[in-house]
C-alpha cells in the first residue's frame, strides 16, 4: 500500500461534523508533517471536515466548507496564506461539482453528487502530494537561472527556495552541478530555522555566508541575483513574504539586482494590498507609547504578531519561479483572475 493510500480519508458511515474542530485539526496537520504549507494544511482540514459531514446537496457542501473556512480564518492572527488554500479548494470543489456525473446528469442529483463526494474524499491528499512535487518542478525549471560564480542572496526558511538551490548544487543526467555561493540573511528571532537552512546547502558542498539584516546594504554590491519565497502571491504579482522581504526588494531594485520568487501555484490568491497596513490584519508592529499614564491608566501596549510579514510590490520582482513556468508578475496576475475570478 502506498503512503498516499494510507493516508487516504475514511469516509464516515455516521458523521459529526458538531464534534470536528477544524482550527485543531489544521495545527495537528502543520505540526505532523513540517514540508506542508498553511495553504495545503488549509485544504485538507477542510476535506478532513467534509469527511465528518452528512451534507448531501451541493447547497450544503459549499454552506459548510465556507463556515469551516471563516472559522479558520478567524482562528489564526494571519490569515492570509491560509485564505489562499481555502479559496482555491472552493473553486476546485466548484469546479468539480459543475461536472456531470457518470449518467450525464447533473451533479446536483443525488446520486450524482455522492460520485463525486466520493472522490474528493479519496483524492483530497492528492493537494499535498501535487504541493511537494511542485517544488521539485520548480527547481528542475529554474536550475537554468542559476550560473556558475553566482552569488545569491537569500533569507528565511522557505521549503521552495531550499529545495531549487539544493537541486542546483547536484549534478542531473546532461547537466553538471552549479558552483555558487549563497548570502543567507539571519533572521535572529528564527536562528534554529537560519542554521537549519545553512547546513543544508553546505552539506551539499554549498559555500555560505551569513550576515545579519542590518548589513544586507553594505552586502548587495557582491550579489549576482536575490532569490526569495513567499507566504502567499497577491492578485496583482505581488508577494506577503517574511518581513524584511520589501527592504531586500528595495535595495536590490536600487542597485540593479534581478529579484526573483519561488513560489508554489497554490499560495496564488486573491489578496490584493495597496500599502504595508491593508493586509487585511494588524500586526501592532508600530505602536507609539510614552512612560507615562494618561489620566491614571496605563497604556495599554498590544503584542506584536509573532511572525510578522510585509509585501512587496510587483514592479519590484523580476520574476517568479513557479511549478506553472518562469512569469513575470503581469503573467501571476493574469492566471490568479483568470482562476479564481
Amino acid at each position: 500500500m502506498s503512503v498516499l493510500e494510507e493516508r487516504e480519508l475514511p469516509i464516515r458511515s455516521n458523521p459529526d461534523i458538531e464534534s470536528f474542530d477544524i482550527v485543531q485539526t489544521y495545527h495537528k496537520l502543520l505540526a505532523d508533517d513540517p514540508e506542508l504549507t498553511m495553504p495545503v494544511a488549509a485544504i485538507e482540514a477542510l476535506i478532513e471536515a467534509l469527511g465528518q459531514s452528512s451534507a448531501k446537496t451541493v447547497f450544503e457542501t459549499m454552506d459548510l466548507v465556507k463556515t469551516q473556512s471563516a472559522k479558520l480564518r478567524a482562528a489564526v492572527r494571519n490569515p492570509v496564506a491560509l485564505t489562499h488554500g481555502t479559496d482555491l479548494f472552493q473553486q476546485y470543489l466548484v469546479l468539480s461539482l459543475k461536472q456531470p456525473g457518470p449518467d450525464g446528469k447533473e451533479t446536483s442529483s443525488h446520486e450524482n453528487f455522492e460520485v463525486v463526494r466520493q472522490h474528493l474524499m479519496r483524492n483530497g491528499r492528492l493537494f499535498a502530494q501535487r504541493a511537494k512535487e511542485a517544488r521539485e518542478q520548480i527547481a528542475t525549471i529554474s536550475r537554468r537561472y542559476i550560473h556558475d560564480s553566482h552569488t545569491i542572496l537569500t533569507h528565511g526558511g522557505s521549503r521552495v527556495v531550499g529545495t531549487l538551490l539544493g537541486r542546483a548544487a547536484e549534478s542531473i543526467p546532461g547537466d553538471g552541478r552549479r558552483r555558487f555561493k549563497v548570502i543567507h540573511v539571519m533572521n535572529e528571532a528564527r536562528r534554529t530555522e537560519s542554521n537549519r537552512v545553512v547546513a543544508a546547502l553546505r552539506a551539499k558542498g554549498v559555500p555560505v555566508a551569513t550576515i545579519p539584516e542590518s548589513a544586507i546594504a553594505y552586502s548587495m554590491s557582491k550579489v549576482s541575483m536575490v532569490l526569495v519565497g513567499a507566504e502567499a502571491v497577491t492578485a496583482n504579482g505581488g508577494i506577503i513574504s517574511r518581513m524584511g522581504t520589501y527592504q531586500i526588494a528595495l535595495l536590490a531594485k536600487a542597485l540593479k539586482k534581478d529579484f526573483f520568487v519561488a513560489a508554489e501555484q497554490h499560495k496564488f490568491g486573491k489578496t490584493f494590498p495597496l500599502t504595508q497596513f491593508e493586509l487585511g490584519f494588524d500586526q501592532n508592529m508600530i505602536q507609539f507609547h510614552t512612560n507615562k499614564t494618561l489620566e491614571g491608566k496605563e497604556e495599554e501596549v498590544k503584542e506584536p504578531i509573532a511572525d510578522p510579514v510585509d509585501y512587496t510590490p510587483p514592479k519590484y520582482i523580476t520574476s517568479f519561479f513557479s511549478d506553472n513556468g518562469v512569469l513575470e508578475p503581469s503573467a501571476v496576475a493574469k492566471q490568479i483572475i483568470d482562476f479564481l475570478y
